[in-house]
């Protein structure tokens, strides 16, 4: 009922914006200022463009604006007088348009097409000293250009994700968007075999042209992942000839790395090489205390010690684009890599009952895992008549091999003799297809209707083992019956419809999609194959009002669905570590969440403030469990626990206090709660029940200010403070995070240099703890502080054009070097 509710609100809305719309009367509304803005070379409209109106006696800013997605802008309420419009985008030279008069008999001018050219410093991440708005608006998304984070400049994806709205990163690298660790992330629009956190970690900044944040993604997009979605564009360079960037980062800790890309254009055809190396990790110290209570005796377990983490990878990428002719174009694109994560410990462990007398020994824990893939895509665009009339299909491919995963525990005596030890691995390959097309039909100025298909095809093997050690043979004993296969297949067919109007003041776009799970999850041992066959319907409503070029109210509802990861629905004991084991549940139903989102942004010159509120509401809800295992030794296991509701609101002020000094705050705060229970087995056999109810508020602020000492130099600061946080079986501490970055620009931007500081206080510390039925787990890491990172990045063939004059449709206009 609540969402025909809003459907039907939304439409009376446009009704009511489409009776009162308003009739344009110059002579009250006063002049009017307007245009499309194209890329030269490719006459194609370029989208969040800075549009700036200033008066020709004395260069005062009246007004600003950005383009829209057809590349259009629109400046009005401008007072008779002479004007001069200023337009800039990044990668592009800037343009202006002089001397435009508004007056009685001129009250709107159109300047009709103004082109950018594009500079030859397209690949280069910081080039302007003025810049756009860190965040910019469309109906359903928003974009974070990466030019603002220096902090990042020598880092990967994680590390500009560090300083992005609703994403928040722990002392790990861990990403969660609004609060969640569910969200799929796209590069190019594109998925990949690959995890989040991996295409995250693998991703160099310096390749990075913006990253997208869609929390509540259209029909278009795969509802797939509770939070939304995090799409990385990464730079393309249009310029004919041969250019390129090269990247070289050097740091504390071993945190090295070096990539580079080179594009080369001619005529019809564009090639792309690049290579990539990367050794990421970092040192600390880590505490902890575990009891378990069996049968009314309460063991407990005790360490301490150092931890440190690596994460290796290499690759290279490689991409063709063809212009069969001006409608038709086909693109190739491959990537190969590999990943190597090793996590290594070092501990002292103290063991007893209570009332017995301790045992103390070493541990030395390793766990790594080596994974190679290949990513290929193959697509075709068509183009028709009308602007933006087109059809777009792609075929995607992508293969993991077989990801050999590996955890070995040894305990030691005080002689250095081993005691005892497990080992557990894991391995088996997975791929990917998918195929996709897209068709897109303009009805009119603001009208668009699209449809399309898409298709994805998984699968994937898992073949698990354990061995235990045998003192007496000093070698490690097979464990059958922990060990296990499993093969999990699963294909989902989509089919989705968008429609897009804009009536009066109201621009709105609604979707519907359809989807059909076909899976099945075969295990050894077992006769029974569990299987899925499904329809599932996901609506979508997106409205924006435009209150003028300064002012944006968004509002939007969609559902999503979040399907349970292979090992979740694996039944048997898999063994992790010494001290813990998990089992999934074959039983386990997917998750379904309705989103709602209202936003509003203003702009004011150079600054802007938003401020977003959610709600969601997800239902069947997926809970890892802790339970009691053995002495010491906990399970980790999941059901559907009943309902969670999430109610928050999301601020982001930037401001120009001074054409030297920028500051950009973001604010979050929402409230959480959880409604359900579960029943689980203890380490008796006993049926257990617990409700799982919980509600807690939690809260996040970030502030990054940069210093621009001159257009090749700045100084970038950032800090970030995230509250403690709770769940129903347990709590995470807060922290808070600093970093520092100095960037310096040499031989006319071809060299730069920026050295970073990150955790300069050496705050950056991870505390969690886990109760419940039995048991009380807590966890400590703080890591070595602070990190040093130097990056040097340097472009190929960055010569520069020379400012000069040229005439479009009749008006000059002046370009300026970037």
């Amino acid at each position: 009922m609540n969402k025909l509710t809003l459907l039907l609100g939304f439409l009376c809305l446009a009704i009511f914006a489409k009776a009162v719309e308003p009739v344009v009367k110059p002579e009250l509304q006063g002049g009017v200022i307007k245009g499309v803005v194209k890329d030269q070379a490719l006459e194609a409209p370029v989208e969040y463009a800075t549009v700036s109106v200033y008066t020709m006696a004395d260069s005062t800013l009246i007004d600003g604006t950005i383009t829209d997605a057809k590349g259009a802008f629109e400046l009005k309420k401008l007072k008779p007088g002479s004007y001069f419009v200023e337009v800039s985008f990044i990668g592009y030279n800037k343009a202006a348009v002089r001397n435009i008069p508004i007056n009685k008999k001129r009250k709107v001018i159109d300047l009709k097409t103004v082109s950018l050219r594009q500079s030859t410093e397209a690949l280069d991440e910081v080039t302007v000293t003025t810049e756009r708005i860190p965040v910019q608006y469309q109906i359903d998304k928003k974009v974070i250009p990466v030019s603002r984070q220096i902090t990042a400049a020598s880092g990967n994806a994680v590390d500009v994700l560090e300083n992005v709205p609703s994403v928040t990163v722990d002392i790990e690298g861990n990403v969660s968007l609004r609060g969640s660790s569910n969200f799929t992330v796209l590069v190019d629009g594109k998925p990949s075999i690959l995890d989040a956190a991996d295409i995250l970690e693998q991703m160099p900044a310096s390749m990075i042209e913006n990253i997208e944040i869609i929390t509540n993604p259209s029909a278009k997009y795969d509802p797939e992942g509770t939070a939304g979605i995090i799409n990385v564009i990464t730079k393309k360079n249009k310029e004919s000839g041969l250019t390129g960037v090269v990247n070289v980062n050097l740091g504390s800790h071993e945190n090295n790395s070096a990539d580079f890309l080179l594009n080369y254009r001619k005529k019809k055809w564009n090639f792309n090489f690049g290579l990539d190396y990367s050794r990421r990790g970092f040192k600390g110290s880590s505490e902890s205390e575990n009891r378990t209570e069996i049968q009314g005796t309460t063991n407990y377990l005790l360490s301490s010690g150092d931890t440190e983490r690596h994460r290796d990878g290499y690759g290279f990428k490689t991409g063709v684009d063809y212009d069969i002719n001006d409608k038709n174009q086909l693109s190739f694109a491959f990537r190969y890599g590999t990943r190597d994560m090793e996590r290594k410990s070092f501990l002292d462990y103290e063991e007893y009952a209570e009332g017995e007398p301790s045992v103390f020994y070493d541990s030395r824990d390793q766990w790594n895992r080596e994974m190679n893939f290949v990513n290929s895509s193959l697509s075709y665009t068509k183009k028709f008549e009308g602007k933006g009339h087109q059809w777009y299909s792609q075929v995607s491919f992508s293969r993991r091999t077989s990801g050999d995963e590996e955890s070995i525990n040894a305990r030691f005596d005080d002689a250095g003799n081993q005691i005892s030890g497990q080992r557990s691995t894991e391995e088996g390959p997975g791929q990917r297809i998918e195929i996709r097309s897209d068709y897109t039909l303009p009805m009119g100025e603001e009208r668009k209707l699209e449809f399309g298909y898409q298709g994805q095809i998984r699968s994937s093997e898992a073949d698990t083992k354990r061995f235990e050690y045998n003192t007496s043979t000093n070698l490690y004993d097979y464990q059958e019956q922990y060990s296990n296969d499993v093969t999990y297949d699963r294909s989902v067919h989509g089919l989705y419809a968008t429609f897009a109007d804009k009536a009066g003041i109201l621009g709105y776009q609604v979707g519907f999609r359809t989807e059909h799970t076909n899976r099945e999850v075969d295990y050894s041992g077992e006769a029974e194959k569990f299987k899925i066959n499904r329809w599932d319907f996901f609506p979508t409503i997106h409205a924006q009002l435009d209150l003028g070029s300064r002012n944006q109210l968004m509002a939007s509802y969609t559902r999503r669905i979040d399907r349970p990861r292979g090992y979740y629905l694996e039944p048997f004991i898999t063994w992790t570590d010494a001290y813990n084991v998990r089992q999934g549940n074959p039983d386990l139903d997917p998750e379904y969440i309705d989103s709602y989102e209202l936003g509003y942004m203003k702009r004011f010159g150079d600054q802007a403030i938003s401020v977003e509120s959610y709600y969601k509401v997800t239902h069947n809800k997926v809970e890892r469990i802790r339970t009691v295992y053995d002495e010491n030794v906990m399970l980790s296991s999941v059901a559907n626990v009943g309902k969670d509701y999430s109610l928050g609101i999301e601020a982001t002020l930037n401001l120009s206090f001074a054409k030297w000094f920028k500051n950009d705050l973001i604010g979050n705060i929402y409230h959480y709660k959880e409604e359900g229970s579960f029943e689980t087995e203890n380490a008796l056999g006993e049926i257990v029940a617990q409700d799982f109810s919980t509600e807690s508020f939690n809260w996040s602020i970030r502030n990054n200010s940069t210093i621009i000492f001159d257009k090749s130099t700045r100084l970038q600061m950032n800090i970030n403070y995230r509250s403690p946080t709770d769940w129903a079986q347990g709590e995470r501490a807060g922290f808070l995070t600093t970093s520092i970055a100095l960037r310096k620009d040499f031989f006319k931007r071809k060299l730069s240099a920026t050295f970073q500081v990150r955790d300069v206080l050496g705050t950056f510390k991870h505390e969690v703890e886990y109760m419940g039925d039995g048991f009380y787990n807590f966890n400590q890491f703080e890591m070595d502080s602070p990190v040093f990172r130097l990056n040097l990045s340097y472009k190929i063939n960055n010569y520069k054009q020379k400012r000069g004059r040229r005439s479009v449709n009749g008006v000059d206009v002046e370009e300026f070097e970037m």
